[in-house]
């Protein structure tokens, strides 16, 4: 059948113009098939679309003869005036912030540190002399060490 061919090049995207009027036709004017039924709803909203974009109507017309004036523009409140403009400097000094934290970071408080007997230590010479004088006062015999090593 014609219109099953149709269908099928319609809902590939294949079809012409005058192939979808025929389709549009076909399913508001004739007796549609059983199995064809449940297309004709859509192809009778397309219809309808088609004609009313066709022909417009008398409204359409004052329109469009008055699209020629433009229409005054609506003002935005004081309100979103005042709102769009704090928001605006609000961002202004977010970005000038972010940039001088990169520019000069904070440089107060040290990245690195040790905690010793309570106390915190940053100096990097006093902190090495403290490590070796542990190890040195830590002392084990072979004995403790296989018996740490090798525990069975």
């Amino acid at each position: 059948m014609k219109i099953d061919e149709l269908l099928d090049k319609y809902f590939e995207g294949e079809t012409s113009c005058e192939e979808e009027r025929e389709l549009r036709r076909f399913f508001t004017e004739e007796e549609v098939p059983e199995h064809l039924q449940m297309y004709r709803p859509l192809f009778a909203y397309l219809n309808r679309e088609a004609t009313s974009m066709a022909e417009p109507t008398e409204e359409k017309s004052v329109t469009t003869e008055s699209a020629k004036e433009v229409p005054a523009q609506r003002k935005p409140s004081r309100l979103y005036r005042t709102f769009y403009a704090v928001s605006g400097i609000a961002a202004g000094l977010l970005l000038l912030l972010g940039v001088a934290k990169i520019i000069f970071p904070l440089s107060g408080v040290p990245e690195n540190y040790v905690v010793i007997d309570g106390q915190r230590y940053t100096d990097e010479k006093l902190v090495e002399a403290k490590a070796l004088e542990a190890l040195q006062n830590a002392s084990f015999t072979d004995e403790d060490l296989s018996n740490l090593l090798f525990q069975h």
